[in-house]
């Protein structure tokens, strides 16, 4: 069952984190990149995004599970999309109640959206993560390379699973440039409050 549930959730994962590619980039510079605005998603859920992607954070496919998704670039430190995803725990990839949900995500299971992501991956942490609202989940961070044809191009992911009270929510920013060193110098120097601040913009009902 865990093996089954491993394999499900990696491939959610590629799903999730690929899913914006087709995206263009909105692009941020030192006035714009910290500007936020606060988001209402439906159902008691809200997030800040920046302020300069407007009104494309909203997903195109109204057939997923996604709630949010946007990408932004900054000059020279490659760029950073994110999505803000809703897993019912009733259906795949979940297929689980609450508490199995809640003691694999943050137990044996606290890297697994940071699984299936490229090639090379290297996890960068794994961790207990509660939200300001209280609610329990985890926090990973993996690098990675992928190929596309003959392009090669790095990431890094910075997945956060909270499990909250009707579902579990996986907000997913990932970090990409022209190699893996590069993404991570991204993530580290200039995109990783960001992704923060985003984390702890999420409310939930």
């Amino acid at each position: 069952m865990r093996q089954s549930l491993l394999l499900a959730l990696t491939v959610a994962t590629a799903a999730l984190c690929g899913g914006v590619h087709a995206q263009t980039a909105t692009p941020l510079d030192a006035k714009t990149i910290d500007d936020w605005r606060t988001v209402d998603l439906g159902s008691g859920v809200s997030i800040d995004v920046p302020r300069a992607v407007g009104d494309n954070y909203r997903p195109t496919n109204k057939k997923d599970s996604g709630l949010m998704l946007f990408r932004v670039g900054v000059k020279d430190a490659g760029e950073m999309y994110c999505g803000l995803d809703l897993l019912a725990f009733d259906k795949p990839p979940l297929g689980m109640n609450r508490n199995r949900a809640l003691d694999f995500l943050t137990n044996a299971g606290k890297d697994v959206f940071c699984k299936g992501v490229g090639l090379n991956a290297r996890l960068a942490l794994a961790e207990d993560a509660k939200t300001g609202q209280g609610y329990p989940g985890s926090r990973c961070v993996a690098s990675f390379y992928e190929t596309h044809g003959d392009q090669a191009e790095g990431g890094v992911v910075h997945a956060r699973v909270v499990v909250a009270t009707g579902a579990v929510y996986v907000l997913t920013c990932t970090v990409s440039d022209q190699d893996q060193a590069r993404a991570e110098t991204d993530w580290d120097s200039i995109w990783r409050k960001r992704i923060t601040h985003v984390e702890d913009s999420l409310k939930l009902p």
